[in-house]
This record gives C-alpha cells, sequence and structure tokens, in this order.
C-alpha cells in the first residue's frame, strides 16, 4: 500500500460557522476540529463535551498546552450560551446543547465534503472491510476515484493504481470530528466516492452525525461486541440506526441474513431497497420473505457458483441485467460481498457493464483471506477473522480450494468478549484437520488462561497443538504441510501490532508469512 503525500487543507471559518449558533468571534487561523486534546495543535478547535465514558472538559488544559485557540464546552444551561473565556490566548465558548449541534458544525466547517461525495456506508458483524474495499475498487476502475475509511484507515483508490494510503485510523468509525475532516480529505484528493465502514460502537455513540449517507448496506449479524452492548438484540438495534442516517436513499441487504426481516420493518416506506442473495434460486423464493413489500425491490443474486485455486465465479442474474462473473478472490462469502457492493454501486447510478467488465481486475483486500503461495508446503491465507462466525466463514471458504489437510492458527483478544473463545475452539475442531492455538492481542490477560478457555469448546485434542509466540506457532504449522494443503491464519489480517501485557509492539503478520513463504520455497 503506497502513501499519497498529504494535502494541505483550506482555511475554514470557524466564525461563520459559530455565527449561525448567534455566537460572534473574529476569525481564528484554523484548519481542524478535534476530539482528542492530544490530537490538539496551534490550528485546533477542541471540543469538550461529556461523553458516554468520559468528560472532554476534564482534557481543556491538555488541549490548551497543545496548541488549542479555540476551545468548545458542551453546557446544559442555555443562558451561558455564548459566554466566552479567555486562558493562555485560547477562546473557551460555552455552547448549549453542543451534541446536538456537533455534526453540522463539524460537517459546515468541511465545507460539507459528505455532500459533495456519493457516499455508502457499511454495517455488520463481518465483510465490512471488505465490501467498502471492493466498492472503492470497482468505483476507480470505472473512473471515478474513491476512498474508504475504516479499520485500514484511510484509503484511496484511482483507476490503474494501487491502494494508496492517505491516513490512519485509531477505531473502525473514526470520532465525529474525524469522520467530516478525512471525509473532506478524500474529497481533496480528487475522490468522487466515499466508502465508510459504520460499527455498532460507532452508530450507538452518533459518530457519524452530520454524515451525508446515500447509501447504506448490511452484511450480516453474529454474535461480537457483547461485552459493550450487553445483549444481542441491543447489539442488533445499533446496527439499525443506520437506518436514521441524514441523506440516505438507499439500502442494500444481504437477505441470506435473518436480520434483513427486521431491517425491512423498520425501513421508511420511500427507500430504494436491494436484496442480495447466495442462497435463492430465483427472485421468487428471494422475495417470499417480503411479500408485502417486493415490489418495490431489486436484487442480485449469485447461482452456479464454481472455485479454483486462484479464485472463484458464479451467474449472476440481477434487476440490471445478467452475467457470467470471474471473480479474482477465495470463498463464498467473497461472493456475497461483492454482490452488495456491485449493488451499492447500481443503486447509486452507476453503469452494469462497466461494472461487470471491471470484477476480473480487483485485487484481494490486503489481509483479508490473501494467499501466500508455496511451492513446498502449503499455501497460507491471512485473514483477520476473530470473532466465531467470522472464522467458520474463513474455514468454509477455505475448504473448497484444498486437497489436503486444513490447518488454522488463531488465538483470542483479551479483555473483550470471552464467552465466543470456547464456541471458536468448537468451530475450529468442527471445520479444520489440525489446529494450532496461539496468542493474539491478550492485552491484560495470559494467554495461558484464553488458550485454556478456547479449549473448553474442544471434545478432541489429538489435532491440536498449542505454540504461545505466533511467528514459532505459525512456521510450526507451515513446516508441518504438504503442497496440497492449506494454513489458514487468523485473527490477525492487516493489523501491524501485538498487544501483551497492555504494550502493542510492531508485529506483522502479512509481512512475515510472506518472507516464510519465500524463504522456505525450496
Amino acid at each position: 500500500m503506497t502513501k499519497l503525500p498529504s494535502i494541505s487543507p483550506p482555511m475554514r471559518s470557524i466564525s461563520q460557522v459559530l455565527a449561525l449558533f448567534d455566537i460572534f468571534i473574529d476569525e481564528f487561523d484554523t484548519d481542524n476540529i478535534v476530539m482528542d486534546s492530544r490530537a490538539a495543535n496551534d490550528k485546533s478547535i477542541f471540543i469538550a463535551q461529556k461523553g458516554g465514558s468520559d468528560d472532554g472538559r476534564k482534557y481543556i488544559n491538555s488541549a490548551i498546552e497543545n496548541g488549542a485557540k479555540l476551545i468548545l464546552v458542551s453546557t446544559s444551561k442555555s443562558e451561558l450560551h455564548g459566554e466566552v473565556d479567555v486562558v493562555s490566548d485560547a477562546l473557551i465558548i460555552q455552547f448549549f446543547e453542543l451534541s446536538k449541534h456537533l455534526g453540522f458544525i463539524c460537517s459546515a466547517f468541511y465545507q460539507h465534503a459528505s455532500k459533495r461525495l456519493q457516499t455508502i456506508a457499511v454495517t455488520g458483524t463481518n465483510g465490512k472491510t471488505s465490501v467498502t474495499h471492493i466498492c472503492a475498487q470497482l468505483s476507480a476502475l470505472c473512473e471515478e476515484p474513491a476512498g474508504t475509511i475504516g479499520t485500514m484507515g484511510v484509503a484511496f483508490y484511482q483507476s490503474n493504481r494501487d491502494i494508496s494510503k492517505i491516513s490512519d485510523t485509531i477505531n473502525t468509525t473514526p470520532d465525529l470530528a474525524s469522520i467530516h475532516r478525512l471525509s473532506s480529505l478524500v474529497k481533496q484528493h480528487g475522490g468522487q466516492r466515499l466508502c465508510i465502514e459504520a460499527s455498532s460502537h460507532g452508530l450507538h455513540q452518533k459518530r457519524l452525525s452530520g454524515f451525508n449517507t446515500q447509501t447504506a448496506i448490511f452484511t450480516n449479524l453474529t454474535q461480537d461486541h457483547l461485552d459493550y452492548h450487553h445483549s444481542f438484540e441491543e447489539y442488533a438495534r445499533a446496527k439499525r440506526l443506520l437506518l436514521q442516517q441524514e441523506g440516505l436513499r438507499s439500502v442494500v441487504l444481504n437477505a441470506d441474513d435473518n436480520e434483513s426481516v427486521n431491517w425491512v420493518a423498520a425501513l421508511p416506506s420511500h427507500m430504494s431497497v436491494c436484496l442480495c442473495s447466495i442462497k435463492a434460486k430465483d427472485k421468487s423464493e428471494l422475495f417470499e420473505s417480503y411479500s408485502n413489500n417486493n415490489q418495490h425491490f431489486k436484487y442480485c443474486i449469485a447461482k452456479s457458483p464454481r472455485f479454483t485455486p486462484s479464485g472463484s465465479g458464479f451467474e449472476l442474474e440481477s434487476s440490471w441485467g445478467i452475467a457470467s462473473i470471474s471473480l479474482p478472490m477465495i470463498g463464498m462469502f467473497n461472493i456475497s460481498n461483492l454482490l452488495s457492493a456491485l449493488s451499492a454501486l447500481l443503486m447509486q447510478g452507476m453503469d452494469f457493464d462497466s461494472l461487470i467488465a471491471a470484477i476480473p481486475l480487483l485485487q484481494g483486500v490486503p489481509g483479508r483471506m490473501e494467499v501466500f503461495e508455496s511451492r513446498k508446503h502449503g499455501n497460507i491465507i491471512v485473514d483477520y477473522a476473530h470473532t466465531p462466525d467470522a472464522l467458520e466463514q474463513a474455514l468454509l471458504a477455505s475448504r473448497p480450494h484444498v486437497l489436503g489437510k486444513l490447518t488454522v492458527v488463531f488465538g483470542c483478544g483479551g479483555d473483550r468478549d470471552a464467552t465466543k473463545r470456547s464456541i471458536m475452539g468448537r468451530i475450529a475442531e468442527k471445520w479444520a484437520d489440525n489446529i494450532v492455538l496461539t496468542q493474539d492481542n491478550s492485552r491484560s490477560e495470559s494467554p495461558e488462561n484464553i488458550i485454556a478457555d478456547i479449549t473448553q469448546g474442544m471434545q478432541g485434542k489429538s489435532n491440536l497443538s498449542i505454540e504461545l509466540e505466533r511467528k514459532d506457532a505459525i512456521k510450526k504449522a507451515y513446516l508441518n504441510t504438504q503442497n496440497d494443503d492449506l494454513i489458514l491464519v487468523a485473527g490477525k489480517g492487516h493489523e501491524e501490532y501485538l498487544e501483551l501485557n497492555n504494550v502493542r509492539e510492531y508485529y506483522n503478520e502479512r509481512e512475515y508469512v510472506k518472507q516464510l513463504t519465500l524463504e522456505l520455497l525450496g
């Protein structure tokens, strides 16, 4: 992934934005809004508001020390609105109901960038990263440059060019101010379309407030983040908050997931809908569960799937036409991901024939079922799968591509939902021939205890080995394979760190696996 040079953002008028709320100040030399005081500089506007777990007002002095010249402070008292204090040459302005208006403030400050782009937001437990990157790639291959915001940072695609990285992100869905800043950055680089990952945390915390979302995609719903949402129902409800986004005109649903029925029930009657399926035989079967609504629905169905060592294929039937598809990606779920991405672009008016012609030119998403070939031992697939469903889908996707034995190498993260560990152990035992358990981001927990939790879901241990050092675990699995075997290394994907004892150390699994397979080609 290459990195594009940074582009200096244009000066923006915060005084004009604040004037809309009857706050009148002289113009400040500012070019960014931050919600993290550590990111503040001498051209920053710092937002100090009370959040769900923290209070930004505690960090005002820190923001000022880092150079912030303007602070907007949330107040619950309307009579304090607009009051100004001066501390160390920084203006501190009281703002009544700041959280209610913050989305608009950020959008206006960044010149409503999301309204000047074709926008797509993707939510679901699994597939968000792949779908956003497939969307952006297809868009760029059809001469409409596109950016992505999500787990892998901010990426930018142009026709006939490799993926370029514009910026890093901390969360799958960055904070509200960052979403608008990064949208502006994509627009400045020449982007015409922006595809973002909308996490359940981000939606629940209103990080997409003021972000104009034209098309929503729902991929699937399986167990994850119950440490935050407390119940599966609350988790599902958080995902459906995407339907409340400003500017939403169309929705793409994975009809193979039962949760799509709940999405349809929550849809406004005027909304355009496309149902996608890799299971339905035809559109009549697809629409069976939506008999009250299907006259308004469009559809994309993948039929007769086929698999090769280097990719997949299927026959496409859709509201826009039919085609025989050759997809250079592994796994049935990547066919599903493609359908979602393709449908969103079609719903936004892109040309069917141009999109179909671009599909064979797609490149795999880094760390998402990414294959590293070997002539002497088994090929290695690096994938980000770190939930029960993702691990199961990755194993099921790998099976049609292996003639010999399938080995899986994985662990589970610490200080996160512990209930999924035994489930993942059970899944690994069911679908893999050999299992190597190792450390993932154990954080403050003991890797040995996490592995013990994983093995609680396993009945037999004859095909199990344990190697705590992750690199050693991968190498051990690799050296124990034959040429027709396959190894799935799950959990890290694109990430470039391991977090052990609450300390992050550099670790690039893709880089290590590539080096390993090249060194031992034999």
